[in-house]
């Protein structure tokens, strides 16, 4: 059928229906690979701005609650994530496994 969604579905969560995460939800995030190169028009995971062909991305590879995702973001809002997730109590704690 169209519009429906498979029986195994489950519903997403809040902040990912709008396809955002929200604040708790990105400094929760654990990362782990990265790599960069042309912004692929997606929207910044941290500012919400799309970043462009023209402009470089960090695509981030985090787990969330156990869900593999990967983020973007411009080269500065990384730089302010990272320094914010590293400041939020708990960020030292290891995933587990």
């Amino acid at each position: 059928m169209i519009g429906s969604l498979p029986a195994e579905s489950t519903e997403p969560a809040p902040e990912q229906r709008s396809g955002r995460l929200s604040v708790a939800a990105l400094r929760s995030a654990v990362p782990g690979r990265m790599w960069g190169g042309k912004g692929c028009g997606a929207p910044c995971d941290f500012c919400r701005v799309l970043v462009s062909a023209e402009e470089i991305e960090y695509e981030v590879e985090a787990q969330l609650d156990r869900e593999n995702l990967v983020l973007h973001f411009h080269p500065r809002c990384y730089d302010a994530w990272r320094t914010n997730r590293d400041l939020s109590p708990g960020a030292a704690e290891a995933p587990e496994k």
